[in-house]
């Protein structure tokens, strides 16, 4: 673009009075030259000129009388100023620094000496960078955290504090960071001041290290559901896009790569022109999150797509990324455009699709290969992971897989009632004198109380049960020792002897929360007693489970359906009779079950979700055809009796207006109700626990694939997904080998290596 040319034939008279600006006058030509090259429109240039004068009265008003006495700091100042009272001007004079900084014809002028925090920060960065090689990118946002630490602290103004820096003031500053930062980043906050209280330590300017005692929140693996949409909605998605258009053919190309490969959104932006092996028909992407670069095959059709959009769409620059920007200032696209690409489509397409991330799209790609039947560890290798459990988070998407673990609705063949063990009744505990607690601590280690629980709700837990653990052996000190400040062992062993009528397991649970605090209080306090966690109570095993049959189950749903309706639900024989399906036929666990909402279910894909379960876990849980036929029976029995239907309605809803669930001990009560009604117990006359549904789920799903001849170890990681668990490991605890089990792992295995034991078998 020629600057001269461009003024003179379309604005003469304006050039003449830009040319006369007593401090940019001189360098008006070169300005427009280099915004010109950067792809700035003329009326975007024309409009940045005309900010000018405003900047110019600006800088006239603090003594800068020409174009030599301007400083960058002086242009700083002035972005700064206008920033937040026009940010016409202020975008034009960011774009005048930007030029001035590149032709470094200007002094940076007298800037203000860095702050005290700033020069620690400094310092801090280059331990990052030298000693500990991290990269750019991860320097920045410690060293951006740790600001924030520093200005809690008023560094700047009071920088002997950090000598003088305490546990409490740290858990202070947490607790702010907490109101804006979710569990999951909080652990990036309580790293990145861990790791500065470390370095601090490490030359000597902390007396003593304060590191080892900053808790941090507890983050579970597998904790988000993968988002993905189906394939067709995927192509759904990429048809509608206007591809006459060079920007709609960019968009096309763009979105088309990331489907078709799974790339990400860093990869994408990274291809150039050199990435690619037309001869060879290969594709090399650099991965920053691994460093290494992966090779691809280059397919007929996303050839054709590339080729397309070379020819038409393409900028033609030196640059030698592939996608570029069509609008100023020219250069690569950012990550964060390939999203604005997918948003762009997802309202031109129409789609009833939630607003979503570029991402959603690898998630897509990696589902639609689970689901052609393609091995775990290509689509590893396909998506550029190191390791396989990378990839299995994909696995909680294979929704047809995952259907085929789900129970069908038991139906009962023969009622044979069990007999031979006297019916449970519950023993009858001696009533026992419970002093009501106060809302608050009080006793004099109130204080400390008080901050070990609000410390462990700021980093993300609930602490209820614990805190009311607390509460009581609070209670035990202010009866017991009013006088004392210190724990002493006598006293915790006294606190235990109070413990004597629970059950060793609960027993455990209440020392140990108590432990748990006095660890947090002997860092402040050495002299507090600290138990030995060999001396705690030993925990009994759980109780073997009973486990129920398929015609045991058909048996308690049959009598489920006469259960009496009640004034609060006309369908409470259908609601605790759909409740017991879903634990038998689906392995819930009943606090999950209880928590279901309507827009938890989905009829269209007959699918169950499972949203923030044990662990911060989230699941889909896919019917089997019986079981979604019955939960949409009931459906539609509730809106025949006008039972409430809204999305935020209770499944087992206690009531017309579906605003509550039915309690625990409701359904336990009614569950014991109908077993002890068929005589369905244990050895020992007693009920079997609703947790021993999810039991049975197991088992009753294991012996089905011995009995159809499927792998059962290949089906395994299936189940344990469906579960809800991060690993196999998990799932063994509700494998219990039954004399059915036993006879059809006898019979796989004869089949299998009976030939090897038969005269000549060996050879």
């Amino acid at each position: 673009m020629n600057a001269t040319s461009f003024l003179v034939g379309r604005h003469l008279r304006l050039l003449r009075r830009w040319r006369a600006f007593p401090i940019l006058g001189s360098q008006v030509d070169s300005f427009v030259q280099w915004l010109g090259n950067r792809s700035y429109a003329d009326s975007t240039v024309c409009l940045y000129l005309s900010f000018m004068p405003r900047a110019e009265c600006w800088w006239r008003r603090r003594g800068i009388k020409s174009f030599e006495q301007l400083t960058m700091h002086a242009v700083a100042e002035a972005y700064r100023h206008f920033r937040s009272r026009n940010h016409h001007v202020s975008s034009a004079v960011r774009c005048l620094h930007l030029f001035l900084r590149t032709q470094g014809a200007v002094s940076e002028g007298n800037t203000p000496p860095p702050s005290l925090g700033e020069n620690e920060l400094d310092r801090f960065a280059e331990h990052l960078r030298q000693d500990r090689g991290l990269a750019a990118n991860t320097v920045l946002a410690q060293t951006h955290r740790v600001r924030h630490f520093l200005a809690f602290l008023k560094f700047d103004a009071k920088a002997f504090q950090l000598s003088r820096l305490e546990l409490e003031r740290v858990e202070a500053f947490l607790h702010q960071m907490a109101r804006t930062n979710s569990r999951l980043s909080m652990q990036h906050v309580v790293a990145s001041v861990r790791g500065f209280l470390r370095w601090e330590y490490s030359r000597e300017k902390l007396p003593k290290p304060l590191h080892p005692h900053i808790d941090g929140p507890r983050v579970y693996r597998l904790e988000r559901l993968p988002k993905a949409i189906p394939w067709s909605q995927v192509r759904a998605l990429l048809d509608p896009i206007d591809r006459s258009t060079t920007r709609g053919l960019r968009d096309f190309s763009l979105l088309y790569l990331t489907a078709a490969y799974g790339l990400r959104s860093s990869e994408l932006v990274r291809l150039t022109l050199d990435n690619f092996d037309w001869h060879a028909r290969t594709l090399r992407v650099y991965q920053p999150k691994t460093r290494q670069v992966m090779p691809l095959p280059l397919t007929d059709e996303a050839a054709g797509v590339l080729i397309n959009y070379l020819r038409k769409a393409r900028p033609k620059s030196e640059d030698r990324h592939l996608f570029l920007r069509f609008r100023a200032p020219a250069g690569p696209l950012a990550p964060a455009m390939v999203s604005d690409a997918l948003e762009r489509c997802r309202r031109a397409s129409g789609l009833k699709l939630p607003p979503v991330g570029a991402h959603v799209l690898r998630h897509s790609f990696a589902v639609r290969l689970l689901r052609q039947g393609v091995a775990m560890k290509t689509i590893g290798d396909t998506l550029g992971h190191r390791d396989v459990g990378s990839t299995l988070v994909y696995l909680r998407l294979g929704l047809e897989d995952l259907r085929a673990v789900s129970l069908p609705l038991p139906v009962s063949t023969a009622i044979a009632k069990r007999s031979g063990a006297a019916i449970y009744q519950p023993r009858q505990r001696a009533a026992r004198f419970r002093r009501r607690l106060p809302k608050r601590f009080h006793s004099l280690l109130a204080t400390a109380l008080q901050r070990f629980v609000r410390l462990k709700r700021t980093l993300g837990c609930a602490y209820r049960i614990e805190a009311a653990m607390l509460g009581r052996w609070d209670d035990f000190l202010y009866h017991r020792y009013p006088k004392s400040r210190q724990v002493r062992s006598e006293m915790f062993l006294n606190w235990t002897s109070e413990l004597a009528h629970l059950s060793p397991n609960m027993q455990c649970a209440y020392l140990r929360a108590v432990k748990s605090f006095l660890q947090f209080h002997a860092r402040d306090h050495e002299e507090t007693f600290i138990p030995d966690a060999l001396n705690l109570p030993k925990t009994t095993p759980p109780p073997l489970p009973r486990l129920v049959s398929p015609d045991e189950m058909a048996h308690v749903l049959d009598v489920a359906q006469h259960l009496r309706r009640s004034t609060n639900n006309p369908l409470r024989a259908e609601t605790f009779r759909l409740g017991l399906i879903l634990l038998f036929c689906c392995g819930l666990r009943r606090t999950e079950l209880l928590r279901l909402t309507l827009d938890h279910i989905d009829l269209e894909q007959s699918l169950i979700r499972i949203e923030n379960t044990k662990f911060h876990k989230s699941r889909l849980v896919p019917l089997s055809p019986t079981v979604a036929n019955e939960v949409a029976m009931y459906l539609r029995q509730r809106q025949q009796m006008k039972v409430a239907m809204h999305p935020k309605a209770f499944l087992l809803a206690n009531g017309i207006q579906g605003d509550k669930a039915y309690a625990d001990h409701t359904l336990l009560t009614v569950w014991h109700r109908l077993c002890l009604s068929i005589h369905l117990v244990d050895s020992h006359g007693r009920p079997p626990r609703l947790h021993d549904l999810r039991h049975s789920f197991a088992v009753n799903t294991l012996q089905r694939w011995y009995a159809e001849g499927a792998n059962v170890q290949a089906k395994l990681p299936h189940l344990a997904t469906y579960l809800g668990h991060v690993n196999i490991a998990s799932t063994h605890y509700y494998l219990k080998l039954t004399p059915e089990l036993r006879q059809a792992a006898s019979q796989r295995f004869h089949q299998r290596f009976a030939t090897l034991f038969t005269k000549g078998g060996i050879a």
